[in-house]
């Protein structure tokens, strides 16, 4: 009985645990591009070559977190936050990771496929929110 009884409490705390302390995942870039005016087109192509370049960081990050935490599951959100270079505005945009994305980067069937939907996706998404 005893036995039981400590199995169900190392059980549930380990769950608990495995909740409760559970950092978000992110992304933190700093960069003065999105809060400059885009008032001529080299403006703009700057601002479209930064989040290119943001959406590689984020797939990395992405891919790096799987290795380390195999159990991912499900749908995910990273939340992508651009620091200005002194650090006093801060624009947070969530990136929503699929679960079909999710299982591809785990078995890589369909890696291909879902790397270049992720990029693309996340690329239109921040130019939208920016």
């Amino acid at each position: 009985m005893k036995q039981i009884v400590c199995l169900i409490v190392l059980m549930s705390s380990f769950s608990y645990g495995q909740f409760t302390f559970h950092e978000p995942y992110q992304v933190q870039i700093t960069s003065d591009v999105p809060y400059e005016s885009l008032q001529t087109e080299i403006d703009q192509m700057r601002l479209s070559l930064e989040v290119q370049e943001w959406c590689v960081e984020i797939l990395k990050y992405w891919l790096s977190e799987m290795q380390k935490t195999p159990f991912i599951s499900g749908d995910q959100k990273i939340n992508f936050i651009i620091h200005d270079s002194s650090s006093s505005r801060k624009i947070t945009i969530p990136i929503f990771v699929r679960e079909k994305t999710v299982k591809a980067f785990k078995t890589e069937e369909g890696f291909q496929e879902q790397y270049m939907d992720f990029i693309s996706d996340t690329y239109e998404w921040i130019l939208r929110n920016l």
